[in-house]
Parts: C-alpha cells; sequence; structure tokens
C-alpha cells in the first residue's frame, strides 16, 4: 500500500487482528499456490509443527506448544492430521505417559521437497521487509513481550475501569463528514492567539489534497458523534513527519483530549517506521508546550530556519523510548 493509501485504511491499532490476518492469508495464499504447482501435499497450517520437529528433532506436544505459543488441543490436531499424512508418528516415551513427535521416512523425504521452497519463501520475506524499512519482526516481538507483561485483557480492565480510565470520547480517522470540522477546531485558536495565516487557510480548507493524499493522516477526538477535537501527522518526506494541525473545542474539552489526540499520532508514527517526528509552536502556548514535553518532545534548533509559519518560535522533537 503507497503512503496516500492510509488514508483509505479502515483497520488501524483495534483492527490489528484483522490485518494480521490480512497479512496472513496473503502469505498463505502465495505458498499454497506454490506448494500445488509443485505437486507438494503439504499445507501452510501444519508448518509450525513439522518445522518445530526438523528443527529441533523430537518434541513432545507440550514442547511444540511452547515454542508456537499455542494451545495444546490445538497442538494435538496439527500433530493428527500430520500423522495422518504419514509425516510423522508418535512414540510412547519411557515414562509411557507421553508420547513424542518424530518424523517418519516418508516425513524425511517431505522436508527435501520442500528446503528449496522454505528457503525461497524466507528469502521473499527478508525483501519484503527490507523493502518496507520496518523492522517488523522486532515490532512482532515488542508486542508480544508487551502483552506477556501484562495480557490484553487485563489491559482492557484497566482502560474501562481503572483510575485512568479515558473520558468518553473516540479517536477516529479522517471523514469527509468532520471536513468543516477540521477547519473550525483550528480557526478558533489561531484567531486568538494569533493570525490565520495563507498556509493555514490552504491547509485547512483542503486537508484531503494538502495532507492526507501526501501521505499524511489526519484523526478526530469525537462525542456522540461530533468532532470536538483533530490532530494531523503531516508527512514531510521519507521518515519524516510534523504532528501539526492540534485543536480542541474549548467548549468541549475532556480531560486528556489533547493528549490521546497527539499518542495517536505518535502510535501511527512508529507504526510507520518514522525516524523523525517534530512539531513547531509558538512560546505563547505554554499549556501545549507542558503537554508536548509530558509525552517526550524536546526544544532543539529548527533545522529549517525558513519556517513556513510566522508565528513560529519553538520547534521540538520527539524522543521516543523503548
Amino acid at each position: 500500500m503507497n503512503q496516500s493509501g492510509l488514508k483509505d485504511e479502515l483497520y488501524l491499532e483495534l483492527g490489528l487482528g484483522t490485518r494480521m490476518r490480512r497479512l496472513i492469508e496473503t502469505l498463505t495464499n502465495g505458498m499454497e499456490k506454490m506448494y500445488a504447482e509443485q505437486n507438494i501435499t503439504f499445507r501452510t497450517g501444519h508448518f509450525y509443527a513439522f518445522y518445530a520437529i526438523v528443527e529441533r528433532g523430537p518434541l513432545t506436544i507440550n514442547e511444540i506448544a511452547s515454542l508456537a505459543g499455542f494451545s495444546h488441543s490445538a497442538v494435538s490436531q496439527t500433530v493428527k492430521k500430520l500423522a495422518s499424512l504419514r509425516l510423522i508418528e508418535t512414540r510412547a516415551m519411557e515414562d509411557g505417559r507421553q508420547k513424542s513427535v518424530h518424523l517418519t521416512d516418508h516425513g524425511i523425504q517431505m522436508v527435501e521437497k520442500l528446503k528449496p521452497s522454505w528457503d525461497a519463501i524466507e528469502a521473499v520475506v527478508k525483501d519484503a521487509i527490507e523493502e518496507s524499512d520496518v523492522d517488523f519482526l522486532a515490532a512482532i516481538a515488542g508486542l508480544e513481550n508487551a502483552f506477556r507483561r501484562k495480557s490484553v485483557y487485563d489491559r482492557l480492565q484497566e482502560k474501562l475501569t481503572g483510575p485512568n480510565a479515558r473520558p468518553a470520547f473516540q479517536i477516529v480517522p479522517y471523514d469527509t463528514r468532520w471536513r468543516q470540522a477540521f477547519l473550525d477546531l483550528n480557526i478558533w485558536w489561531l484567531k486568538k492567539y494569533f493570525r490565520v495565516e495563507p498556509i493555514d487557510e490552504v491547509t485547512l480548507r483542503d486537508p484531503e489534497g494538502k495532507i492526507l493524499d501526501k501521505g499524511g493522516e489526519i484523526y478526530f477526538a469525537t462525542v456522540d458523534g461530533t468532532a470536538v477535537g483533530t490532530v494531523a501527522m503531516k508527512f514531510i518526506a521519507p521518515g519524516i513527519f510534523e504532528l501539526t494541525k492540534l485543536g480542541v473545542d474549548p467548549n468541549v474539552q475532556k480531560g486528556g483530549m489533547g493528549r490521546a489526540l497527539c499518542e495517536q499520532v505518535m502510535n501511527r508514527f512508529l507504526a510507520r517506521g518514522g525516524k523523525t517526528l517534530f512539531l513547531e509552536t509558538n512560546t505563547v502556548l505554554t499549556p501545549a508546550i507542558a503537554l508536548y514535553k509530558k509525552l517526550g518532545f524536546v526544544e532543539k534548533p529548527n533545522p529549517n530556519p525558513d519556517s513556513p509559519y510566522e508565528r513560529s518560535n519553538y520547534y521540538m522533537e520527539w524522543e521516543a523510548h523503548p
């Protein structure tokens, strides 16, 4: 998907499972087609158990489940399917209470048939990861480790019922029905503290053309379907993004809304493998600067002294912490 196509993406953090399933289906369809064309009777869904035995030698079902992170019952079903294909067999262990899973002679022959395909698949995935310019395996490991430290359920309970539970607003991606709100939410603070500059007029009246179509993203905070806050992440150059156009309705401000909008941009910046996330502001906006500092933004010399904003006299970059 190209950068401008991101504006049409429905499934972001909330739909991570859907995105992973989409990726799995993409990989599976390509591999299954390759196996069929090579007349190899093997299913990608059996790979994890079969490969574990190929790499580690005879294993128990519990050991395979631990390596794959799947349930005992799921692994047991896969082992039964592999046994029906005569690729593996189970043997009683010395204590008689467990069975170990071994490759059969037919399984060993299948490994020889599969090895060239596996090498090609591995190379293709490595090429795609390099092309994406994102350390995808490290990102997956980081997410898995985070959920090992605290489960998804426990985290949900904290968000929904804990003392720091989010107020009753939602952060949602850009929709054309909120185009006017994007303009209005920014105009009020510009007029209050500064003046509406030509660059503001152009961008705020054409968010699709000036931000979304150029690879940026826009989000809204909504209450009961009404947009009451907004922020944008503007694409500047590969790996470089600007946090901009942050505005919250002063009559509907809810605790944490501005922070949540900024965090949405920060999370999307990381998801896209960004290298530099910056913002330009003015020292008059002390509450905003205080928020940015809490989020990890630090003041730095502006690498672009010819800022497009007359009001800009304060430059910050986000220093992400692992």
